[in-house]
């Protein structure tokens, strides 16, 4: 029992000492590393990840706005034979709608980023 009380006693000694000396060695590697400057940003390159899901994403999206510009067409071609063109406007926009804009989706696209070459 009398070693069981020694060695104790002699584990809250070290954990006392720990303890007092502990914020000193800490301080002083805080003091010793500076903060690392900011670096400076380029414009946003995509990871593999983002074109990994552009081209996944597009195995839907290019068949489905073939679909849609395809539709398009047809109504508007509709609507200018219903009207005897007439209705020009409206089976342009219609057209437009589903025939303009992006035909393939790009990483940039997928992670809602503007490319280097696109305006602020």
């Amino acid at each position: 029992m009398k070693t069981s009380k020694r060695v104790c006693a002699a584990l809250v000694a070290v954990v006392m000492i720990g303890g007092v000396l502990a914020p000193l060695t800490a301080t002083a590697q805080q003091t010793q590393t500076p903060p690392p400057e900011p670096a400076a940003r380029g414009p946003y390159q995509p990871t593999e990840g983002d074109r990994i899901g552009a081209n996944f994403l597009n195995v839907i999206y290019v068949p489905g706005k073939g679909i849609v510009c395809g539709a398009g067409a047809g109504a508007a071609t509709l609507i200018m034979l219903l009207t005897f063109g007439s209705a020009y406007h409206a089976a342009v926009e219609i057209f437009n709608e589903g025939c303009g804009g992006k035909w393939k989706l790009t990483p940039y696209d997928v992670a809602a980023k503007r490319t280097p070459e696109e305006p602020y």
